[in-house]
């Protein structure tokens, strides 16, 4: 057939405009956002789990450069993942951190990157389990604070400029033994604030060394490296002090079936009360915090081209930035965009050992100075929501104590005060008939399920624990007691903290041992009242006391009764 010449260029040209529209349909579809992406989604876990393996690979394991912080900070990766104590490279990571803790503060500051390792050492043991590492919580925190600059912020010990990406995890370490039960001086948690308020350009931006303006209502501009990573590690820190302050996380972690407990639950909740009078009067007011973030917010969608360094910190402080705007708004999604755009340009850029990284090289237009293993634990971090499940197991789960589980239990259980891992129920009606009778003595103690899970079902669970009480104050049995007073302690229950003051009084060892972690548990105070392992008479009899004094500071009509002695 012949078409004349005209005719067949306009053939040519609407061929060429169809081609056009397939390739660019075909790019988007290519480079489009799994849908509806979550970190339980098969594709997500996949790309997890592969992570995982190449941590634990030997190519994994000989790119460490900075070895104690990567090694722990790997290991806070896998376990947020798994949470087994028991994995090697978990054990490895803790080892580092136990190690750490026990270094001299002056040998610590002559480390380069001290409070990057601190800090992670500090998340890691509280993950792991933050009561049982209390002596060396302790020690991390101490030795943090003691390296705090005049003018609130954080640096390298060499020099006194406050360094942004450096602040930014002294905060996550305080933020989190705060909302672990440990002690923080309120004028270390509002000066370093302070700090990265004084530290906010006049773009809304933060750089890397900061210049400070004269106070948290002026701005100076901040010329060293300003970027979208710094300015989400200073905003999200800004934000994290909003929730030590308590400003926003009760009201937006809510719960209708506490609603009769007192919001005084913890006594932390206390020391967040002075705290919160104690920011409002420096000015640190939740509209001043929400200011400084919405700020960064208009910075963030349009940025100034510049040099972008290291993707994946970037993309992990992305993710505890988000976390912690979701809280301060109300909004918190379970699918966010930028939760999915992430997701998609992670899958592009893991490579076929299941790692992320390739230091040195340039990553669409980022240049990675991180080694492989680091890159791959902060993709993972992001990936799994890290900052998401701490906040919610820290702020929601521990003031519900454990009485409600999230709807998806396939990933989640109880553990050392914070919902994590596959929950192990155990039959508990059955064992409380095999207590009540005269053999219980007889059972063996190791049989008994360690995860033993009381009823969801309001009425049944009630008559449980009735039965758990009458066993712990009444039973003749010494193995009844124990369980009792085991599974009392883990109920998370603020209505069996009677029955555990007064088994603090047993005469078995173990029986009083579990009494006092359960007390710690209920109200998270991880120190507790200095109650030793092996008390004399004398300091039973105080703790059991303190925990009285403690308990009528919010049940003041409350009576203890001889029998509750």
């Amino acid at each position: 057939m012949y078409l004349p010449k005209m005719q067949f260029a306009r053939i040519l040209k609407l061929a060429a405009l169809v081609a056009a529209i397939f390739l660019l349909l075909g790019e988007a579809f290519l480079s489009a956002p799994l849908r509806a992406a979550k970190p339980s989604d098969p594709a997500v876990q996949k790309m997890i789990a592969a992570g995982i393996r190449f941590l634990r690979s030997p190519e994994g394991s000989k790119s460490y450069g900075h070895q104690e912080g990567e090694e722990m900070l790997v290991a806070y990766a896998i376990y947020k993942v798994e949470y087994n104590a028991d994995d090697p490279l978990v054990r490895r990571g803790v080892r580092r951190a136990q190690e750490y803790s026990k270094m001299e503060v002056r040998k610590v500051q002559g480390r380069t990157y001290a409070n990057y390792e601190l800090s992670v050492a500090i998340l890691l043991l509280a993950e792991v389990d933050p009561g049982g590492f209390s002596t060396e919580l302790k020690s991390l925190r101490d030795t943090l604070l003691a390296g705090q600059r005049n003018h609130g912020g954080y640096g390298y010990y060499s020099e006194q400029q406050g360094d942004i990406s450096q602040a930014q995890y002294a905060m996550l370490a305080m933020w989190t033994l705060a909302k672990n039960g440990y002690d923080i001086p309120s004028n270390s948690i509002i000066s370093l604030c302070t700090f990265f308020l004084r530290s906010q350009g006049p773009n809304g931006g933060w750089g890397y060394k900061a210049n400070l303006a004269p106070s948290i209502s002026q701005h100076v501009v901040q010329d060293n490296r300003v970027s979208p990573t710094l300015t989400m590690g200073g905003a999200g820190s800004v934000l994290m002090a909003g929730e030590i302050f308590d400003f926003w996380t009760s009201a937006n972690y809510s719960d209708p079936s506490m609603e009769h407990f007192p919001r005084a639950f913890r006594p932390a909740d206390q020391t967040r009360s002075q705290l919160n009078r104690a920011a409002e009067s420096a000015g640190l007011k939740s509209q001043v915090l929400l200011g400084a973030a919405k700020k960064a917010e208009i910075y963030l969608q349009n940025p100034p081209p510049g040099p972008r360094y290291r993707p994946y910190y970037e993309m992990y402080t992305q993710e505890r930035f988000e976390s912690f705007l979701e809280i301060a708004k109300g909004d918190v999604q379970d699918e966010p965009a930028w939760y999915n755009q992430g997701v998609s340009k992670l899958r592009g850029l893991q490579d076929a050992s299941g790692s992320w990284g390739g230091k040195g090289q340039n990553v669409k237009g980022f240049l990675n100075n991180d080694e492989d293993n680091v890159a791959t634990a902060f993709a993972i971090l992001y990936l799994i929501r890290s900052t998401k499940k701490a906040i919610k197991s820290l702020s929601e789960a521990t003031a519900r104590g454990g009485y409600q589980l999230p709807t998806d239990t396939t990933e989640i259980r109880m553990e050392g005060g914070q919902v994590k891992g596959k929950p192990v129920a155990g039959e508990l009606d059955g064992l409380l008939g095999s207590l009540e009778g005269d053999a219980a003595d007889d059972l063996d103690g190791k049989s008994i399920p360690e995860d033993l899970a009381l009823s969801t079902d309001p009425t049944t669970r009630r008559q449980q624990l009735d039965r758990l009480e009458r066993l712990v104050r009444g039973s003749q049995s010494w193995q009844a007691r124990r369980v009792a007073a085991r599974v009392l302690g883990q109920s998370g229950e603020i209505k069996v903290v009677p029955s555990l003051i007064f088994a603090l009084s047993d005469p078995d060892l173990s029986v009083k041992r579990f009494a006092r972690d359960g007390l710690r548990f209920i109200s998270r105070r991880f120190e507790g009242f200095e109650m030793p392992d092996r008390p004399s008479d004398q300091e039973w009899k105080a703790a059991q006391q303190a925990w009285r004094d403690w308990y009528l500071s919010f049940d003041p009509g409350y009576v203890f009764l001889d029998s509750d002695l």
